[in-house]
């Protein structure tokens, strides 16, 4: 007794396959298009790099990681200050917003001070923000290496 035939059996036959009667002749040279033979002679790092070039996403964050290298290369100049660094006197301080405008004038970046209490029931220390102290945000600025030398690297004089 046969199977039945299967549904692969029966695609199989229904699909015509060509199977060209000339003889193989290997030293018959190939003739491809411009297109085609970029692809062919392409290396694997190109190959690569077409196939992500095409991924929108993948690029912006290939970016933005190429930009979080180079501020970590740069990051003496970008910060300031030390790692151990700690302003004493703002310890447990909550964040401060950045702000843009001061009572409809465009200052540029700041943030405002703050007025710091203590809750005489609790003894915890109370923070609150003082809109009479603007403080501006500044950039490039020098920081607690005020007297000395600063380098960069340990050997880039700056």
């Amino acid at each position: 007794m046969t199977p039945p035939p299967s549904s692969t059996d029966a695609a199989r036959d229904t699909i015509p396959h060509y199977v060209s009667p000339e003889p193989f002749a290997p030293e018959e040279e190939v003739h491809l298009t411009p297109e085609q033979e970029r692809y062919y002679m392409a290396g694997q790092w190109k190959l690569m790099w077409w196939k992500l070039r095409r991924h929108k996403l993948a690029v912006a964050a290939g970016a933005f990681l190429l930009l979080l290298y180079v501020v970590a290369l740069f990051a003496e100049f970008v910060a300031p200050y030390d790692l151990q660094h700690r302003e004493r006197r703002a310890v447990f301080a909550p964040p401060q917003g950045v702000h843009l405008f001061h009572e409809g004038q465009f200052i540029g970046p700041f943030t405002y001070g703050f007025k710091s209490s203590v809750d005489p029931e609790t003894l915890q220390r109370l923070y609150e923000a003082d809109t009479d102290k603007v403080q501006p945000l500044r950039f490039f600025c020098r920081g607690e290496h005020r007297g000395a030398d600063y380098t960069m690297w340990g050997f880039i004089e700056g």
